[in-house]
């Protein structure tokens, strides 16, 4: 990362999305719209230390983070075209996860990443043309998507560990894995489904456009009524015994089956989009505004 400490996140930048590390530890990755509208491929991530501001850079697009604790604890962050890295407290590996895995596939994938996720320690990465990897080495990944569709474009991935994993894509499709095989789950609605989480009771969340959310698991699902709500859901998490939703410009809670909108108090930001949390913390991350959330009180970090 960085060699000197920085107040913020450089004026201009637009925030791609974070992950929570420690309650004094998180990673923001950003990008430079001039740079991007030119087609020059980049990634600013930013490591937020104990209040201060730390940068690195990387010259291709990464839009996904998550944190890691098998094979070691650690920060993985992954692109589009399958560019990954892995920051741990003594290495800092670059590669690409196509080529950079096992078993290879009959064929070449060129189908792009979409998202990485940590479920049971480790990282999963999921993207279009039914592909799923499980990082099992910090260079090195394990593709487990035989018997997926090449139709299936997965946008999210989250379950309870190796032998419960649920896929999400476009045009509402649900895929389960339990370990030695994929199954489909019954489709509730035609709509792109963009985010997926499974909470510790085991209740599996949904979310996708026009304020779709899904609620079940295995053969069992409803589509939860959402009144008014029509935005796009981006993220889900899971805080303090709730369930969070997150749109492009508000950020949600469901008591009972309703969602109801969070009041951020006097400093409501006006971009949100991808959530993360901790036990302590849970944080949100929108293009233009960074909150931070103890379970009591938000506060501005960007």
């Amino acid at each position: 990362m960085g060699t000197s400490a920085l107040k913020s996140i450089k004026k201009g930048l637009k925030i791609r999305t974070g992950v929570v590390r420690l309650p004094d530890l998180v990673f923001i990755l950003a990008y430079d719209p001039k740079k991007e509208k030119r087609e020059i491929e980049h990634t600013s991530i930013y490591m937020w230390d104990q209040g201060k501001f730390y940068e690195g850079s990387a010259n291709y697009a990464l839009n996904s983070c998550c944190i890691i604790k098998d094979p070691e604890v650690g920060c993985v962050i992954t692109g589009g075209e399958g560019d990954f890295t892995v920051q741990t407290r003594e290495d800092f590996i670059e590669g690409n996860i196509f080529e950079n895995s096992h078993p290879k596939p009959a064929e070449p994938r060129y189908g792009q990443v979409r998202s990485v996720t940590e479920i049971g320690g480790r990282a999963y990465a999921v993207g279009l043309r039914g592909i799923v990897y499980r990082l099992d080495d910090l260079s090195d990944w394990t593709r487990i998507d035989d018997g997926l569709s090449e139709n299936f474009n997965a946008q999210a991935i989250h379950g309870s560990g190796i032998s419960d994993l649920y896929a999400v894509g476009r045009k509402g499709e649900i895929c389960h894995f339990d370990g030695s095989s994929w199954s489909e789950v019954g489709k509730l609605t035609e709509k792109n489904l963009s985010c997926v989480k499974c909470v510790p009771d085991g209740t599996v969340y949904i979310g996708g456009y026009k304020g779709t959310l899904i609620c079940g698991r295995k053969d069992k699902w409803e589509l939860l009524d959402n009144g008014k709500m029509t935005d796009d859901i981006w993220d889900l998490e899971w805080f303090k015994e709730q369930l969070y939703v997150s749109t492009m410009h508000g950020l949600y809670r469901l008591e009972g089956d309703k969602l109801k909108k969070v009041d951020f108090g006097s400093d409501t930001p006006e971009t949100t989009y991808h959530l993360s949390a901790i036990e302590e913390v849970m944080w949100s991350f929108g293009s233009e505004d960074v909150m931070a959330y103890d379970g009591n009180t938000w506060k501005r970090m960007v």
